[in-house]
């Protein structure tokens, strides 16, 4: 398991760790927004983070986070911050792109779908 795999649980961790600890309450949204699904989310991280590929962790950890900002537990700024933290816990160099791009609002980058031929 690499490191970008046991940032991605850390994350997972941290983020679960704020949907506990809020008080959202059902907005009406759709079933994958609600915390109950993203609390289900964090945790399927955390059980397959070595079975599963990279791309599926990190698509996985963005979804939670963008549901996070729905909910309104999360912004861009904290979810850097987020990042920073669990980078700077297990002593990562450098910055993981696969786990930035989505914070960037200025990058565009590809969504890769499995199956595809």
């Amino acid at each position: 398991m690499g490191n970008s795999s046991l940032l991605i649980a850390a994350m997972a961790d941290k983020c679960r760790s704020m949907i506990q600890d809020s008080k959202v309450v059902d907005y009406g949204s759709s079933e994958a927004l609600h915390p109950r699904y993203l609390l289900w989310m964090c945790d399927s991280i955390e059980q397959h983070v070595q079975d599963w590929p990279e791309t599926k962790l990190h698509r996985w950890i963005g979804f939670i986070q963008c549901g996070m900002m729905a909910n309104r537990l999360l912004n861009l700024e904290q979810a850097k911050v987020m990042f920073d933290e669990a980078k700077n816990a297990f002593g990562a160099s450098g910055e993981d792109q696969n786990l930035i791009d989505h914070l960037d609002p200025s990058s565009c980058f590809e969504v890769e779908f499995g199956g595809e031929r």
